[in-house]
């Protein structure tokens, strides 16, 4: 079992609509619902890849009653959640029929109470206590104050009953991680330069903050950045990977999925070059559909040989 932890999740609404302009009333051509959040993307992707994965997060409100409902009857994934007061947030993305372009509109950020954030931990704890968790993946933002700290904690408990973390985060929930640090990082671009306190990045600051996390520890660190190349550290080994070529539909969840699949590989063991191209092929996998995290186990097995992955 995978515990996959979201401290902001969503409920992730798509409305398709025709050609239309600012101004125009515009009438929906249809309407999808799944449940968002980086950490329920992980959760999905991983079952596609054939693990037993488990969402951990909030949920609050009528809107959070859809998620557990969608997270259970739709994804056949059976959620551990902490009811809130604060209803949990709606994502609203414009997709032009016929098209790729979309916006999206994103509801404020819920409050989260102590006592809500404390239940959440406690969960965790208990369910590390079990025999059967292989890993822990804490994935996205954190909405308030109140949890700002919760991913260290999580990163404390695991590693001490010896539980790989996998860690993709930014903002205050990384700022916060002191102490024990995670056997995986991954962010990508813009978030290293927030990190690093500077509006763009070179290749020379992304290396630096990965050697700076392999001397906390850190097993293997990537700093991803769209299509163009991905930076990576695993052990004293610094790689290259210009993920493969292929025809975009849909980026959103492709981190998800390159973390699923670091999570895959590390779990089935093997060399690092193994690990890390089933995880870009992956992401790219993703990529390739509209759904995040509906990877498909045979287009990753296809991409993992079509890309270079180069030493530094």
């Amino acid at each position: 079992m995978i515990l996959c932890v979201t401290l902001n999740p969503c409920l992730d609404k798509t409305l398709t609509v025709p050609t239309w302009k600012v101004g125009d009333s515009v009438r929906g051509v249809s309407i999808r619902e799944v449940v968002g959040g980086k950490g329920n993307n992980v959760a999905r992707a991983l079952k596609r890849l054939g693990r037993s994965a488990r969402p951990v997060t909030f949920l609050g409100g009528s809107v959070g009653a859809t998620c557990r409902a969608l997270l259970k009857e739709v994804d056949d994934l059976d959620p551990i959640a902490v009811e809130t007061q604060a209803p949990t947030r709606v994502i609203l993305t414009v997709l032009t029929q016929g098209t790729t372009d979309q916006t999206a509109f994103f509801d404020p950020d819920p409050q989260i109470r102590p006592d809500e954030a404390a239940a959440l931990l406690a969960r965790v704890e208990d369910a590390l206590a079990g025999p059967d968790v292989e890993a822990l993946t804490l994935s996205g933002s954190s909405p308030s104050a109140t949890t700002h700290e919760l991913y260290s904690d999580m990163i404390g408990l695991a590693r001490a009953r010896r539980v790989p973390v996998f860690l993709d985060t930014y903002g205050p929930a990384l700022e916060g991680i002191w102490g024990f640090w995670p056997t995986v990082i991954q962010l990508n671009r813009r978030e290293a330069a927030g990190q690093l306190r500077k509006s763009t990045v070179t290749d020379a600051d992304v290396l630096g903050l990965l050697s700076d996390w392999g001397r906390r520890g850190v097993k293997c660190s990537i700093v991803t950045n769209g299509p163009d190349p991905v930076l990576i550290q695993y052990g004293d080994r610094t790689y290259r990977a210009a993920p493969p070529a292929i025809e975009v539909v849909n980026p959103i969840g492709s981190g998800d999925s390159m973390l699923a699949g670091l999570v895959d590989g590390w779990l089935t063991g093997g060399d690092p070059e193994t690990i890390l191209r089933h995880a870009i092929a992956c992401a790219s996998a993703n990529a390739s559909v509209w759904d995040a995290g509906a990877v498909d186990p045979e287009i990753v097995r296809r991409l993992e040989q079509e890309f270079k992955l180069e030493p530094i």
